[in-house]
């Protein structure tokens, strides 16, 4: 039979985890609040730059500009046969646990990313999906063969880039030599990962996730997945810029969770650079209006384009830190929940045992008493 001194000493631990559960369930939610409003917030300045580039790449299509950062679909493809680069991932994460699968899902997002093995069938996408949206379900890195049909614009870079070609030949038999750069590890836990990949990681869980993995981590910041700042945002991109200029890595890919609603968060990647002039075909039908540029279209660029780029990235921090207080929101309010009716089923198996105690002795009396008669 149980002891009702262990259930009781469990019931204390219970409402005790119960009481923590709902001190964090409460901290997050008014958390949550001052991040969902900081996010809401910045909507309309992510919206305005949105339009400004929309209207700049409208005016810079179809005239002879020349922009390190702009080029077209067969540029970028004839410039990444001729040498390889490195291909850059930003991941934002969590600094702390106890967030459900918040943190678990952004990560299984960016290996799905970066370890792409070309077995998923993509299509084309276009920049208005990808701005409208803030995201762009793409990927980056291939590391096996890819199946016969169409490829997006990325896959054929990241193929000629990482001599994607070459690793395919190598599996069927074939050899490996002139590939620069081959994939990432199979496996997450595979050593055999490339070197033409680097990250940037914000956020403890995904700086300690990837560095056991053996990627090369070029840049972490701890301490601000709650409480995302713009000057975080503006150093990322003033980094990635200035390594994109110099030619060190080919492609900016940012990985972070999209808010949707309080119950709802969607991890996602999106590319900042390079900016392909094909994919504001769409968009440059569509706006009437020309506006005049003073002084010229590329110097507007230029000072806006390190803007447009901070914002995404910060307006990706505010979006996952509405997420992370949300699913940390849910899962301390579940855990309360799960707590009270664990504290339920246990002081009812208290009762029972109890009453089963008073019944053996009522029945240890009777049964004395009968025996001396």
């Amino acid at each position: 039979m149980a002891n009702l001194q262990h259930i009781r000493r469990r019931i204390k631990s219970v409402k005790n985890i119960q009481k923590i559960t709902n001190a964090m369930d409460m901290i997050a939610r008014s958390r949550f609040n001052a991040a969902r409003e900081a996010l809401l917030s910045n909507l309309p300045y992510v919206a305005k730059t949105r339009e400004i580039m929309r209207r700049v790449m409208s005016q810079m299509r179809g005239q002879e500009y020349e922009h390190p950062f702009i080029k077209t679909r067969d540029e970028l493809i004839a410039e990444q046969q001729e040498g390889a680069g490195k291909f850059l991932f930003i991941v934002i994460a969590s600094d702390k646990g106890l967030a459900g699968s918040f943190s678990s899902n952004v990560l299984k997002e960016a290996h799905d990313t970066i370890e792409y093995d070309g077995t998923s069938e993509t299509s084309s996408l276009d920049a208005d999906d990808d701005d409208e949206n803030f995201h762009r379900k793409n990927f980056d890195a291939l590391k096996g063969i890819k199946p016969a049909g169409k490829r997006t614009p990325k896959q054929q870079r990241q193929m000629a880039a990482t001599g994607g070609m070459a690793r395919a030949a190598g599996h069927r038999g074939g050899g490996t030599s002139g590939a620069k750069n081959l994939s990432v590890a199979r496996e997450y836990n595979d050593a055999d990962y490339i070197e033409g990949i680097e990250l940037i990681t914000v956020g403890r869980k995904a700086t300690t996730h990837f560095k056991q993995r053996g990627y090369n981590i070029i840049k972490s910041y701890h301490g601000i997945s709650e409480r995302p700042q713009y000057k975080y945002a503006k150093e990322i991109t003033d980094l990635v810029m200035e390594r994109f200029a110099s030619g060190e890595i080919i492609d900016v890919t940012l990985i972070y969770t999209q808010f949707k609603s309080a119950i709802s968060c969607t991890p996602d990647d999106v590319t900042l650079l390079p900016i392909v002039t094909d994919d504001y075909a769409k968009t440059s039908a569509n706006l009437k209006e020309e506006y005049i540029y003073e002084p010229d279209v590329v110097s507007i660029l230029n000072d806006f384009l390190p803007q447009r780029i901070a914002t995404r990235i910060y307006g990706a921090m505010l979006h996952s830190a509405a997420s992370e207080l949300s699913s940390r929101m849910n899962a301390m309010s579940n855990a309360t929940d799960n707590a009270q009716e664990l504290v339920g089923r246990l002081n009812l198996f208290y009762n029972k045992v109890r009453q089963a105690g008073i019944t053996n002795e009522i029945n240890e009396i009777v049964g004395g008493a009968n025996a001396l008669e």
